[in-house]
């Protein structure tokens, strides 16, 4: 799946943002860097990312889920939640953030 490709648009808008969380990819958990946010996954950022196709545990600000890593480059790589957030889940972790916010309607591009 190209996630560059415009002819498969987002479903759910990506909210911009910096903050460490904790993942665990089976081998204990490690601080990564959100970059963006959607309630269908997340970027990320890590010195040594998880492989593509591994299964991984997020924890944003208590919000749990598990997700598959669907892409990885240099230091950055995608994630696709197994349950979607919801919206109140998603306000919740936005909201703890420190850094500026996009607003719901700027969506980003890949």
């Amino acid at each position: 799946m190209d996630y560059g490709d415009s002819t498969h648009p987002r479903q759910h808008t990506r909210f911009k943002l910096f903050m460490p969380t904790v993942m665990d990819a089976g081998r204990g958990p490690i601080r990564v860097h959100l970059l963006n946010l959607s309630a269908s996954g997340a970027l990320a950022h890590h010195a040594s990312p998880p492989l593509p196709g591994e299964r991984v545990r997020l924890d944003c600000l208590g919000v749990l889920r598990l997700a598959t890593v669907m892409w990885s480059s240099g230091s950055r790589f995608g994630i696709a939640f197994t349950l979607p957030l919801g919206e109140a889940e998603v306000a919740r972790v936005i909201g703890g953030n420190d850094a500026p916010v996009a607003e719901p309607a700027m969506r980003l591009r890949a």
